[in-house]
């Protein structure tokens, strides 16, 4: 296979780019194989962003700087960090970020109030020092304490070994939240997996199910929009419509109610609900966003929404402009 090289000053794209996993750096030239036809592709291609993701302050298994350290392993150059009801992790996040060359998009993913089937707004942007977070975090925070330890009783009351004192240890002083419980089963034979836990554990009429309490939709568009960020529908094929024509009408009310986005690329979508996803984002004017909804220990892959295809770098010029305003 033919290689190829360039200069990198002629190429106006940062060396850093290319050095975790790059295409071939020596002494300022980049050479590349024919699987790149321009320095452009191979940049493109080592480049890829991700802007849903979680760490240790809610449930992902990463702290927030072995989070970005290990995105930016995987050459991932632009991260939001959007953990469940809480901004607990944005301060390590951002300070982290600071000593490497991702952009740290900070964020939050909000568990909406709906009576279909899982609603959940992420916030990208936003300055989560904004006094609002502090009240609304704090009041889901002890609301999603104490459903674990409904969840905890119900699962003993179906003779489950488990107790409140391991999920708080598996959470290791973080919010705990439903997959500690489930690595907790995992670990003591209840389940192969995690995503078997979901299918027989935790779920609406399986042992050591609760319901959650649930900010308005209304109140976390403001509350997003008052700190500066930008709301979208995160991974909307889990609200459970029904149909796209149901969901169109669904996105035209929350729309008029301000919200300004869609996750159209996200892990749990088909590359057929992806391409709807989008011709509703471009018909109602919003934002087109992409996740992987990375947690460390789903199967996910930081920077990809299918196993082989990266969320589309370009998708973050739109966020930063509307950011810009």
């Amino acid at each position: 296979m033919k290689s190829k090289a360039v200069f990198l000053q002629n190429s106006g794209i940062p060396e850093y780019f290319f050095k975790i996993k790059g295409c071939g750096v020596t002494a300022g030239v980049l050479s590349f194989t024919g699987e790149y036809s321009t320095v452009k592709d191979c940049y493109i291609m080592k480049r890829k962003i991700d802007l849903h993701t979680h760490t240790t302050a809610s449930d992902g298994i990463y702290s927030p700087s072995a989070l970005i350290d290990y995105a930016v392993s995987k050459g991932v150059r632009a991260l939001a960090v959007t953990d469940h009801d809480t901004t607990g992790g944005l301060e390590e996040a951002v300070r982290h970020a600071a000593t490497t060359d991702i952009e740290l998009i900070p964020g939050i993913e909000f568990s909406i109030d709906y009576s279909g089937g899982t609603f959940h707004l992420v916030g990208l942007g936003i300055d989560f020092h904004h006094p609002g977070y502090r009240e609304v975090t704090e009041w889901l925070q002890h609301e999603r304490d104490m459903r674990i330890v409904r969840m905890v009783d119900d699962l003993r009351a179906h003779d489950i070994d488990i107790s409140i004192d391991e999920v708080r240890g598996e959470s290791a002083g973080a919010s705990i939240g439903r997959p500690h419980v489930a690595r907790i089963l995992v670990k003591k034979g209840y389940a192969p997996s995690v995503t078997d836990v979901f299918k027989e554990f935790l779920v609406k009429g399986k042992p050591g199910y609760a319901k959650k309490k649930k900010i308005a939709l209304g109140d976390a568009l403001t509350l997003i929009r008052d700190s500066g960020g930008i709301s979208a529908v995160a991974h909307p094929i889990s609200m459970n419509f029904g149909d796209f024509n149901s969901f169109r009408t669904m996105v035209k009310g929350f729309a008029a109610e301000g919200l300004q986005g869609i996750e159209a690329y996200a892990s749990m979508h088909t590359l057929d609900e992806v391409k709807k996803f989008l011709e509703i984002a471009e018909e109602f004017g919003l934002l087109v966003t992409g996740g992987s909804d990375f947690h460390g220990d789903k199967n996910e892959k930081i920077g990809y929404y299918q196993p082989e295809t990266p969320i589309p770098v370009d998708i973050l010029d739109g966020l930063r402009e509307l950011l810009s305003r």
